[in-house]
């Protein structure tokens, strides 16, 4: 699974309408402030299949993200 991590739940609930959009199924997970570079709080868990269309989800609609993390 991957997860783009976003600043706040606010960020994270536009993030997976988005996704929704492009007909991708999300979750959204709370994360580790400290497992992540800019220290976010939230992010929206998706199959690691749809990554790129993903990417082009959250860029279409302004949704900016610091990181895919991938487990």
């Amino acid at each position: 699974m991957c997860i783009a991590s976003v600043k706040s739940m606010t960020y994270a609930l536009k993030a997976k309408r988005a996704l929704a959009s492009y007909y991708i199924n999300s979750e959204v997970v709370k994360l580790d402030s400290s497992a992540t570079k800019s220290g976010c709080a939230y992010g929206v868990k998706f199959d690691c299949i749809n990554l790129y269309a993903a990417e082009n989800a959250l860029k279409s609609h302004n949704i900016k993200y610091s990181q895919i993390l991938t487990s």
